[in-house]
């Protein structure tokens, strides 16, 4: 976390104004004037309508309580087109719902070579049977970043909708998704250096005609109708500090600056014999995440040797578990991953590169 996130956590736990919303004392208004302060400057940060953000506990969360209600709208015949490169949070939510509606989940696949999203398969497969698209911003695992505009172009030409798992983009790319055209957004502030929640833009038309499971006494209309429960105040006061820290940082700049550290750290693991790079091999619409694996060492060992040497990588599937069965590495554990964020620099690049040239050579 940011420390502007992590002093505005602390300050709002320490102002007295932990009540609650719709009071008729200070406390309450609080409560209402951070909720409605935090969604518009998360709406500034996505380039979205304030009306539609709303706060929950994570994007999973959130994702499984959307396609709960969009479930309630599908029946058999209908399609759902999502693709391989999604992490599971926008993959099982929509079988779920496909599976108690009668209706069928197809996944798109990518290239095995250069980690893409099929776009003529894609193409196929979203028809006017097709209600919804799932689609990933960008793959958590190997860092693709699939043409959102086309893919977006395609579900509303069959009058489908488009739900973007932007959890691995919104970190890395200014979003906007009045240009962008989808129906819904979601992303987890702590990748983007904000506290431990969730949050999703729903089209606000679509939002207030949901069948959402909610009790009787939230409202009909708005976020609210989504936001079960009590909000976390708290994080939501972090979540507001972090998107704005971002806005002032500019994110098109950030991106540079990422991208600048990331490209030696592409072309090093390219570079070292013993070490097969999974995905795209090139800086091309992709976010600064790589993943990779090393000849006669199980991921699982590269991760435990770099922690030793305090470099800190995902091992496994990172929960893209389309991705690693369709590469064929889910019997041998999966891949390395490691990725770019602003606090990360070139001295740590050079770290892991020589840790992992030194795994390979001894």
């Amino acid at each position: 976390m940011v420390d502007v996130a992590i002093n505005a956590m602390s300050e709002w736990a320490a102002q007295g104004s932990n009540a609650n919303t719709g009071g008729f004392f200070a406390a309450a208004d609080a409560c209402d004037a951070l909720l409605e302060s935090t969604r518009s400057v998360v709406g500034e940060f996505l380039g979205a309508d304030a009306s539609g953000i709303c706060l929950g506990a994570n994007m999973t969360t959130m994702t499984m309580a959307f396609t709960r209600a969009v479930g309630r709208t599908l029946k058999p015949g209908d399609t759902v087109v999502g693709t391989q490169l999604d992490h599971e949070a926008n993959v099982s939510p929509w079988r779920i719902a496909c599976e108690r509606s009668g209706a069928q989940h197809l996944l798109t696949p990518f290239d095995v070579k250069n980690g893409r999203l099929d776009m003529d398969a894609f193409s196929k497969l979203v028809t006017d049977r097709t209600k919804w698209v799932a689609i990933t911003g960008a793959s958590n695992l190997i860092g693709t970043m699939p043409d959102l505009n086309a893919a977006i172009a395609v579900a509303h030409k069959h009058g489908a909708r488009v739900f973007v798992d932007a959890v691995a983009l919104a970190p890395h790319k200014q979003i906007n998704i009045r240009e962008l055209g989808c129906d819904v957004l979601a992303t987890s502030p702590y990748k983007w250096y904000g506290p431990h929640a969730g949050v999703m833009y729903v089209e606000p038309e679509l939002l207030n005609s949901l069948p959402v499971a909610k009790v009787r006494a939230a409202s009909e209309t708005g976020p609210r109708k989504f936001e079960t429960g009590t909000p976390n105040f708290e994080s939501i006061a972090a979540v507001q500090a972090a998107a704005r820290f971002l806005i002032e940082e500019n994110m098109q700049r950030l991106a540079e600056i990422e991208s600048a550290v990331f490209a030696p750290l592409l072309e090093g693991l390219l570079d070292t014999p013993g070490v097969t790079v999974w995905g795209p091999h090139d800086l091309a619409s992709r976010a600064p995440t790589v993943s990779f694996t090393v000849d006669s060492m199980s991921p699982d060992q590269v991760a435990q040797e770099l922690a030793a040497k305090k470099i800190a990588v995902w091992s496994g599937d990172s929960y893209a578990m389309e991705i690693v069965e369709r590469l064929g590495l889910a019997n041998s554990g999966g891949v390395v991953r490691a990725g770019i964020a602003r606090y990360i620099d070139d001295e740590d690049v050079k770290h892991l590169l020589t840790t992992v040239r030194g795994l390979v050579s001894r």
